[in-house]
């Protein structure tokens, strides 16, 4: 393969996820709501460290489907459905966890989720390297081990993908998500470059061990950022929360506090205070205080009245609301139980394409992973999957009025299409568009319904459950692909395999028009506001002309 078509592809590649750092540090809200650039800049590094950590775990996630070629069967002594039951397994456990562990993620915050997530991943694919690297085992022995560490991988990974959410939902105001989605996909979507050019580039040169050793470096290195240099909340940074909890109707029920007295003795409040003047420190520009209260540490503060501070606790901050009122939020809302049976259709399209889209490159088109005709096609995939996410957030923000399902809606329709153009695609370079366009529309319908919608009409307190929900859903339908599409390959090749996907993205489109017109949370509020104040001013119009007419 020709090193300039490497090298072009490699920095277009990561120009666009320069282009999306831009994007995010020029980008504000509208006066009054303005952002310091302080703020902004605090975001952004918050963000790009959790997007880029959670691109490596795609990194080490879909590297196994790199697995899922012939000549690597052979070598493990396994058919190709055979192979299938290792991403049916993990796709199951996935689902499973993914919406079990959304609870937990709902209390313990963005930031210590996605470093347990990033840690377990990062163990698990070192010891998959470490296993296909001296392996001598053939047959159906790999296919259990494989199965069994490649599951423990996607549980820990579960952990990454609600707290990508919860930490976004705190961070970007309702009208900024769809914007904030599109940007975070483009970086996310680097993840696909990673796993499928990256990898296949250290498959060929290297190794198969290498395509699980070096992601579980990569990991193991953003694990540390995000201890030193993350913010679950904008609080947790010393800032006002983006969403001030008046736009948030059930706020006031969501409030938890878990405290322990310091010490049980009861003192002077005047001798604690001259005590304590040296303790006491101002609170950060912008931060936000209850009740009189300075902070001393991340987990210490000191309550203050009128004859000064009185009583030290210990705060663990709970970031969720209580369970019962989660499942309320989310499942008693009709149209997020529409969104899961969506977001169903989207895990078989969107992982049948991806496991195996490599595959029909090498059948269809007889090339290899070094050929300029992979390149190409890997690189269209991550190109339009970037794009993809960044098309439905903005079109979803300024032509949609925020509202999600539109774009879902579109996404799918067109997702039928391009696989149609793909099956009959006469030509590599029409195969290549094919993929590159399927690959936008999976992207921008993942995105919108699985992590914007779930921030949406969930809501801060829920985000990372109901992101778990949808997702544990979708991989229900990805779990489906494992062996059903392997059967399918093996009777009628590719064929089988496009074929598949196309009543899926028909299903999807059709359940998602009765929900068109469906708004956010936050929106909802507001509109009920405007509502509210347009039925005031009316009333009050009409007391007014009744008083004149009593006068007259």
């Amino acid at each position: 393969m020709a090193l300039w078509v490497t090298i072009l592809t490699w920095c277009f590649v990561c120009g666009l996820v320069v282009f999306a750092c831009v994007m995010d540090l020029i980008h504000n809200r509208k006066p009054p709501n303005k952002y310091p650039f302080k703020f902004k800049f605090t975001r952004f590094i918050n963000w790009f460290i959790i997007g880029m950590a959670y691109a490596c775990t795609y990194f080490g996630r879909y590297n196994m489907s790199l697995l899922n070629t012939s000549d690597v069967h052979d070598m493990l002594g396994v058919s190709a459905s055979e192979f299938g039951l290792v991403l049916t397994i993990a796709y199951i456990f996935y689902a499973v966890f993914v919406t079990v562990n959304g609870t937990f993620v709902d209390r313990m915050g963005g930031k210590r989720a996605m470093m347990i997530g990033t840690l377990g991943s990062s163990t698990m694919n070192l010891l998959m390297g470490i296993y296909v690297y001296f392996t001598n085992i053939k047959g159906k022995a790999n296919i259990a081990i494989l199965a069994s560490m490649y599951s423990i991988n996607d549980f820990f990974q579960t952990f990454c993908t609600t707290a990508i959410c919860k930490v976004g939902v705190s961070w970007y105001h309702i009208t900024e998500r769809g914007l904030f989605s599109g940007l975070f996909g483009i970086i996310i979507s680097f993840g696909f470059f990673l796993a499928f050019q990256v990898n296949g580039l250290f498959k060929t040169v290297l190794h198969y061990s290498a395509i699980f050793t070096i992601p579980s470096v990569m990991l193991g290195t953003f694990c540390v950022l995000i201890i030193l240099f993350t913010s679950a909340t904008p609080e947790d940074a010393g800032w006002p929360p983006v969403q001030p909890e008046e736009d948030d109707e059930n706020s006031s029920d969501q409030k938890i506090e878990r405290t322990a007295l310091l010490s049980s003795q009861e003192e002077d409040p005047k001798d604690m205070g001259s005590s304590s003047q040296t303790d006491k420190i101002e609170p950060i520009p912008g931060q936000v205080t209850s009740d009189q209260t300075y902070q001393l540490s991340p987990s210490i503060q000191v309550a203050s009245t009128e004859n000064g501070p009185q009583e030290a606790k210990i705060v663990v901050k709970d970031y969720g609301m209580p369970f019962t009122q989660v499942l309320k939020t989310i499942f008693c809302n009709p149209v997020f139980l529409v969104l899961c049976v969506v977001d169903f259709c989207v895990g078989w399209c969107r992982d049948g394409f991806l496991n195996n889209y490599t595959n029909y490159i090498r059948t269809k088109w007889g090339v290899a992973e070094d050929s300029i005709l992979y390149e190409v096609s890997t690189t269209g995939v991550t190109v339009g999957s970037m794009f993809g996410s960044l098309g439905a957030g903005v079109i979803s923000d300024m032509c949609c009025g925020s509202r999600r399902p539109p774009v879902g809606f579109f996404s799918l329709i067109f997702f039928t299409g391009f696989i149609t153009m793909i099956y009959f695609a006469p030509a590599p370079w029409v195969a290549c568009v094919g993929l590159a366009c399927t690959s936008f529309c999976f992207s921008s319908v993942h995105g919108i319904i699985t992590s914007t919608c779930a921030m949406d009409f969930a809501g801060e307190k829920a985000t990372a459950t109901a992101v778990g929900v949808l997702d544990g859903v979708q991989k229900i339908g990805s779990s489906l692909t494992g062996v059903i599409i392997g059967k399918l390959w093996e009777r009628w090749s590719y064929k089988g395999w496009l074929l598949s996907m196309i009543p899926a993205g028909g299903l999807g489109a059709l359940l998602m028009i009765p929900i068109l017109n469906k708004k956010g949370k936050g929106l909802e509020t507001k509109d009920k506001k405007k509502k509210r104040g347009c039925g005031r001013r009316r009333r009050e119009s009409q007391i007014e002309v009744a008083d004149s007419n009593d006068k007259i």
